[in-house]
């Protein structure tokens, strides 16, 4: 697909197949997508990528998505799109979710988020360019952080000093998404 194609085409999916599973060529594709992302000074061995296929799993990490529905207040001024149903599924019903943890560093503050968000939008854009669909994982990586009693990063089996930052939720739509316009004014803009 042509890369202007590709940027038209991505979008944030919250409805997924989830009998169709991503096959193992894909996600090795997807991987590989991450693989060629840059990366702050080079230091990929301070990156980790988990593939997750498991929806026990999935269900395990969602806990303290879902106890963050209760939070009211907090949630209104985060879901623009309004609250999620009481029955929220952070992944969306996605067969596949890869996740992008960097080792705990303070030599270069804040690098760490930068590389993991590179990765994912090529895994993004990777997804879409191979016929899936995608969703940035954020929130129930976040409401772990906010509920650590419901802390079940330990199930990714990440190597020592690692920590899980987002994730990439990849599969199938459980319908087509509909054309998307893209309006260059979006973000505000200053010329020097």
């Amino acid at each position: 697909m042509e890369f202007d194609k590709v940027l038209a085409a991505r979008q944030s999916c919250r409805a997924f197949d989830s009998s169709k599973a991503v096959s193992p060529e894909i996600i090795k594709s997807l991987i590989a997508a991450a693989n060629a992302s840059p990366v702050g000074s080079g230091m990929y061995r301070d990156i980790h990528l988990t593939v997750v296929q498991n929806r026990e799993i999935l269900k395990k990490l969602s806990m303290a998505a879902v106890k963050r529905l209760e939070d009211k207040a907090t949630m209104e001024k985060i879901a623009v799109d309004g609250l999620p149903k009481q029955d929220f599924d952070p992944f969306y019903g996605a067969p596949a979710a890869i996740f992008i943890s960097h080792r705990l560093q303070n030599l270069q503050p804040g690098i760490e988020y930068a590389n993991a968000a590179i990765i994912a939008q090529d895994i993004h854009l990777a997804a879409t360019d191979l016929g899936l669909s995608s969703v940035l994982i954020w929130g129930a990586l976040e409401a772990m952080r906010v509920y650590p009693e419901l802390d079940n990063t330990g199930i990714l089996g990440l190597p020592e000093d690692f920590s899980p930052l987002m994730g990439v939720a990849v599969g199938y739509p459980a319908k087509a998404p509909a054309p998307r316009n893209l309006p260059a004014d979006r973000m505000t803009v200053n010329y020097l």
